[in-house]
């Protein structure tokens, strides 16, 4: 009988410069992953009022999913990276 394949789970959704930190990570530690590029926060109504007045409204996201055995591993990068 046929193994199911691994399913994924969001380890989070980083704007792009905080995934540029997390990729490189998860791959030096062998951890595969996908990535999901959400840009539905561009095409808020207010978006550009609140550029206007300097707000910094929510950008573009990236979604990262890793195979639900890595995620205390992947974790254990976010965590160190960005401390709570």
């Amino acid at each position: 009988m046929d193994e199911a394949p691994d399913l994924l789970h969001q380890l989070g959704a980083f704007e792009p410069m905080d995934a540029k930190k997390v990729l490189p990570l998860l791959e030096a530690q062998n951890i595969p992953f996908e990535v999901e590029a959400d840009h539905s926060a561009l095409g808020q109504p207010n978006r550009t009022i609140q550029l206007y007045l300097g707000m910094s409204p929510e950008g573009s996201k990236l979604a990262v999913f890793v195979r639900e055995a890595d995620i205390p591993r992947a974790l254990k990068i976010v965590e160190h990276l960005f401390p709570v």
